[in-house]
């Protein structure tokens, strides 16, 4: 169980309809990538910043569950995250980080993969081309972000602590069973999740279709939210 989440980056790459960094992010109308919300100040927080807050309470971090994610941006965008990674992986239990993988590479992921054995990624994808994660995902390269989750899986470390979140909408569903069967060869454990906000809601009689999806190809990695 997750105990604290540390927002350590309010910049994104990419620019989701549904995210609260948009003004009208709640509307049903298309959301311009422009229109950021007046009052997000977009920032960096500081590597000092975060080892003085740990240092000064450490008993309350000290052998927790931490995740870096954030409702208003990416960690992965923070310019001083391997010192982050470093220090929060001797302090926490778990370290979890949550990206859209369409930053970073191969070198960084093989490198945090292969040397922290106790940090987590989990990758929100919700398509495997950009015709289906782009609708949501704008401004991503999903066949990098797919290739960053894969190599990290791949990893000493990463190998049975990646994850992939898929959000469920009305234009990937049918993507299920492929989504499925490579999360089951890569060893990723995958979180389907409907998905609840307006933009893009799946008609209720498909849920059906997602379930009969899900049950002929779940794997004991695999989990639906409904």
């Amino acid at each position: 169980m997750i105990s604290y989440d540390f927002s350590i980056s309010s910049y994104c790459n990419a620019a989701c309809p549904s995210c609260k960094r948009y003004k009208d992010f709640y509307e049903t109308n298309y959301v311009d990538p422009k229109n950021l919300d007046p009052s997000l100040v977009q920032k960096h927080m500081k590597y000092d910043v975060f080892e003085k807050s740990i240092i000064d309470n450490y008993d309350y971090f000290v052998c927790r569950d931490v995740m870096f994610e954030g409702e208003l941006g990416d960690p992965m965008m923070n310019p001083e995250l391997f010192k982050f990674i470093n220090f929060g992986s001797k302090v926490f239990r778990v370290l979890l980080i949550v990206t859209n993988g369409g930053t970073r590479n191969h070198s960084f992921y093989n490198k945090v993969g292969n040397q922290y054995k106790n940090v987590e990624i989990k990758f929100s994808i919700d398509g495997l081309e950009p015709d289906t994660n782009g609708i949501y995902r704008r401004r991503v390269d999903v066949q990098k972000a797919l290739s960053n989750m894969i190599c990290f899986s791949k990893t000493k470390y990463g190998s049975g602590n990646t994850y992939w979140q898929y959000i469920i909408f009305e234009h990937n569903y049918f993507e299920i069973p492929d989504v499925l069967q490579l999360a089951a060869e890569h060893n990723i454990t995958v979180f389907l999740k409907i998905n609840k906000r307006p933009r893009f809601l799946i008609q209720d009689n498909k849920i059906k279709i997602v379930e009969k999806y899900y049950e002929k190809y779940k794997f004991n990695k695999s989990f639906l939210e409904l």
